[in-house]
């Protein structure tokens, strides 16, 4: 017989050693009071978290399908189950559908998205607007000119504005600035050239990150509306090999020519930026 060469003090001083790197991690997270943004591989589809000096954990848009879970699971804390602010952008699903496997799983305490009592939308939206109210969400309808202040973080709404109205889903998208000291992100959902326009008018200053309006669809970002947010880094939420051409060669060639650095979901995976304190 021949003893095994593993043996019980290797295997203790293994544990020892694993739980003594768990605890490091854990108290280096726990400490780090930096904001984290991480734009999620959710595939086609817009799904971004924000935890806002590791305290206040938001949802900007959930993604098609419960690909957003992973998301949460990789970035937000293990002991913290409660989402103190769910965005939607507007009722597309590739923007909602992961909001009934949220619902499911977290506490959610406010959801904000635009008031659509003037759009026509589908019987699963309103399913998810029915699972919002039984879980007792309060619900919150914004407009532009209103803001949201949390932990030292803002969120400022440009778009849309109050009693507009459209035929098209995509024109109802909120246009959401963040803000943290001088740190500015600004989320465009699905937005229009239309919408781009009418805010191509003195509302949008120089930001530092702008997520590409609709995947980067030849259908959303203009070179006017480029030239006033003239950020430094474009992300782009897409999925690989997707079936309507997302990013369009025009609007990555439009981000080229003003010298933009161009992050992609279908080739970086999860973005993550943490900011300076």
């Amino acid at each position: 017989m021949f003893e095994s060469p593993v043996t019980k003090k290797t295997i203790f001083l293994t544990v020892i050693a694993s739980l003594f790197i768990c605890l490091l991690i854990f108290f280096n997270n726990f400490f780090d009071e930096r904001t984290k943004i991480v734009f999620c591989d959710v595939g086609q589809g817009d799904a971004a978290y924000i935890r806002i000096k590791n305290k206040i954990d938001v949802l900007i848009d959930a993604g098609p399908d419960k690909s957003v879970l992973s998301c949460l699971g990789k970035y937000m804390p293990f002991w913290d189950r409660k989402i103190e602010l769910a965005f939607l952008s507007h009722p597309n699903t590739d923007h909602y559908n992961g909001y009934f496997y949220i619902i499911d799983r977290y506490k959610v305490d406010k959801f904000i998205t635009v008031n659509t009592s003037g759009l026509i939308v589908s019987k699963t939206y309103k399913k998810l607007l029915k699972k919002i109210s039984e879980n007792n969400i309060t619900l919150l309808f914004k407009v532009a000119g209103d803001q949201i202040r949390v932990q030292g973080g803002q969120f400022i709404l440009y778009w849309p504005h109050k009693d507009f109205y459209s035929p098209h889903d995509n024109d109802y998208s909120q246009v959401i600035l963040f803000k943290e000291n001088d740190f500015r992100l600004l989320f465009t959902g699905d937005a229009s050239p239309f919408v781009l326009g009418r805010l191509s008018h003195g509302a949008i200053e120089k930001v530092d990150i702008l997520k590409v309006p609709h995947h980067g669809s030849k259908n959303g970002l203009t070179k006017k509306f480029l030239d006033l947010a003239d950020p430094e880094v474009a992300v782009i939420s897409v999925g690989k090999n997707n079936s309507y051409g997302h990013p369009s060669k025009k609007v990555l060639e439009m981000l080229e020519a003003h010298k933009v650095k161009v992050k992609r979901t279908d080739v970086d995976g999860d973005i993550v930026f943490n900011l300076k304190e």
